[in-house]
């Protein structure tokens, strides 16, 4: 009877409990930059609190839900027996705390997704929350990089700053995941100043971080709600108005060109093309320019963890070549689908994201059967282009899905959206 009452309350402050989870994200996040900065420990007070969620995002599913996800949850046990059995026998100079580390990254996302996808059932996440996050995360970035304080953005070659957090990467692509709905919002509630100031620190932000991915996304995000402007400026014949927008445009672009070459952003592109010796465009046109310049030679490095996977062994290729081996670290390309693919092996690649993959895939298909009538929806063209962020981040820079303080997000998002688009007009469940 105690266990019963014990087992209500959790499932009555559920959505309570993940929601203070979120907004000790950027906390948690910033005592890890400093912990990593000033005392470079990689072992920090978010790693336990984060274990400590994954717990009870376990108990709940285990002793809470009703459905499937238990059959989900035993299914990754297994697999994880099975990951760590492999480094144990297939290596003599394993790392296995390391490998479990890596492990615990990887599983994070399709146990936080299950846990978040139940507790959205019979509640609605207040996404007026999700904004506030982004601008914890906006501020503590621009006020430590307007006054020069903050931490580097890389650990040498290139400038940029990062805040008072310490992955580049991983703020560039919370930042750029939730952004677009944010915009959404302003938009419809018309708050114009509100947005003006936004989109100054938002680019302020991107550009002083120094890394060429937030850009890609803000790029897609601006072209989506030019387009969107555009098509209802000559729906409604407001000629005035769409001439006044190509004025501003080109003040904004001449504006941009000037102040371009003093930020970070900027500089870095000339240090990578300078290393490079890049004199003109035909010089980048190589493959090995292309992927050091656009992809940071993470094609090589897959190349080169992909060639090892080759040549392991069937029990390897299916559960994973890990992510030691004789004793070294191997580097990983940085992209976090390949990642799994190779370190995770082809049973972990499915087990770890076949979940995800079924929202992406809800989701979509419930946004393209009224394609039309959708993309002219700035409400649901922006959930889109935000889950449509995610997956670029996670293609072309890592440290999405693979990374908690991230992958998280992506939880959430998906899980509402997944919620409203699919639940609602199709009926369906996972």
């Amino acid at each position: 009877m105690m266990i019963k009452n014990i087992n209500e309350k959790i499932q009555n402050h559920a959505l309570l409990v993940f929601t203070i989870f979120l907004f000790l994200q950027p906390v948690l996040d910033i005592v890890t930059g400093i912990t990593i900065y000033y005392f470079k420990s990689e072992f920090t007070l978010s790693s336990i609190i984060r274990i400590l969620f994954l717990l009870f995002a376990i108990y709940y599913i285990l002793f809470i839900c009703k459905d499937k996800s238990k059959k989900m949850l035993f299914v990754l046990f297994i697999y994880s027996v099975f990951f760590i059995l492999g480094n144990l026998i297939f290596k003599e100079n394993n790392n296995l705390i390391f490998e479990i580390k890596n492990l615990f990254n990887n599983i994070y996302l399709p146990i936080s997704l299950l846990f978040v996808l139940n507790i959205l059932k019979n509640n609605n996440f207040n996404k007026k929350n999700i904004f506030i996050i982004l601008i914890l995360y906006l501020i503590f970035t621009f006020i430590p990089n307007i006054l020069n304080i903050g931490f580097n953005s890389y650990a040498y070659s290139k400038t940029g700053s990062v805040g008072f957090f310490y992955s580049a990467n991983a703020i560039g692509s919370i930042i750029s995941i939730i952004c677009p709905l944010l915009i959404c919002d302003l938009v419809l509630n018309k708050k114009i100043m509100k947005l003006f100031i936004f989109i100054i620190i938002y680019f302020y932000v991107l550009l002083t971080i120094g890394t060429k991915a937030p850009l890609l996304c803000s790029g897609i995000i601006i072209l989506y709600y030019l387009i969107i402007y555009i098509i209802k400026l000559i729906k409604n014949k407001k000629y005035i108005n769409l001439c006044i927008m190509a004025f501003i445009i080109l003040i904004l672009t001449i504006l941009l060109i000037n102040i371009l070459p003093y930020t970070p952003f900027y500089k870095n592109l000339l240090i990578h093309l300078n290393f490079l010796k890049i004199k003109k465009l035909s010089d980048l046109l190589t493959f090995k320019n292309i992927d050091h310049f656009i992809f940071s030679s993470r094609l090589s490095f897959f190349k080169n963890t992909f060639n090892i996977f080759l040549n392991s062994s069937i029990y390897q290729k299916l559960f994973g070549i890990g992510y030691v081996l004789n004793g070294k670290i191997l580097k990983l390309s940085e992209m976090d689908y390949l990642d799994t693919f190779i370190h995770q092996g082809i049973i972990g690649f499915i087990v770890i994201y076949i979940v995800y993959f079924k929202c992406l895939f809800c989701i979509f298909r419930s946004y393209l059967n009224n394609f039309k009538i959708n993309f002219l929806n700035i409400k649901n063209t922006s959930i889109i282009i935000s889950i449509i962020i995610s997956i670029l981040c996670a293609l072309l820079t890592g440290h999405v899905l693979a990374t908690p303080q991230v992958s998280i997000f992506v939880c959430l998002l998906l899980s509402i959206y997944y919620k409203e688009l699919c639940e609602v007009n199709n009926n369906e469940k996972i």
